[in-house]
């Protein structure tokens, strides 16, 4: 793969909007199916929130070996759970997408958390979008039903559908961390 992966420092946060924007495009052929506009699709995580990830170090980035391309290919954003991480967003840029980098940023994830003695990583991603949850199940994730979830993933999925992503078109998935 050749791209390293390291906590974000406070100078890449400007760079990740950018990548989460771009990375969004590949769902726009989905919006009628997934019930969503190109708004829905734009600034999800606000900078806000990425600052205050990179200063508690839940904000991992991508980058390459190059030192004359220092701008990160990606980024990763957690929230700390009681017994897990919560993988906020992920998001590889459209041009180095299918190289491993997203992979990479969530194995690093799930070591994080494994190093934490933490024992889940849990995400929501779209049903219908057909890379999604084999990209998910790949790395081990499997599909967490309704009546399974934890008090903060139902606040988690309820928030979403809040923010314009129903739960009908969603998809709890979860890591067991051994």
């Amino acid at each position: 793969m050749g791209y390293s992966i390291r906590l974000a420092t406070a100078a890449d946060i400007a760079h990740l909007p950018p990548i989460e924007r771009a990375a969004a495009q590949r769902y726009l052929p989905y919006l009628s199916q997934l019930g969503l506009t190109p708004e829905n699709l734009e600034d999800i995580v606000p900078i806000d929130f990425l600052h205050r990830a990179q200063c508690q170090q839940h904000l991992w980035v991508a980058v390459s070996p190059w030192p004359k391309d220092p701008l990160p290919k990606g980024f990763v954003v957690v929230e700390r759970l009681v017994n897990g991480f919560f993988v906020v967003e992920l998001d590889v840029a459209p041009g180095y997408g299918r190289q491993g980098i997203g992979s990479a940023l969530m194995k690093h994830v799930m070591a994080a958390a494994w190093e934490q003695s933490l024992s889940t990583v849990t995400l929501t991603t779209f049903r219908h979008v057909p890379w999604t949850i084999p990209f998910y199940r790949r790395l081990g994730f499997e599909i967490v039903v309704p009546g399974n979830y934890t008090p903060s993933i139902r606040a988690i999925v309820n928030h979403e559908e809040r923010h314009g992503f129903r739960r009908q078109v969603r998809v709890v998935m979860q890591c067991q961390i051994s």
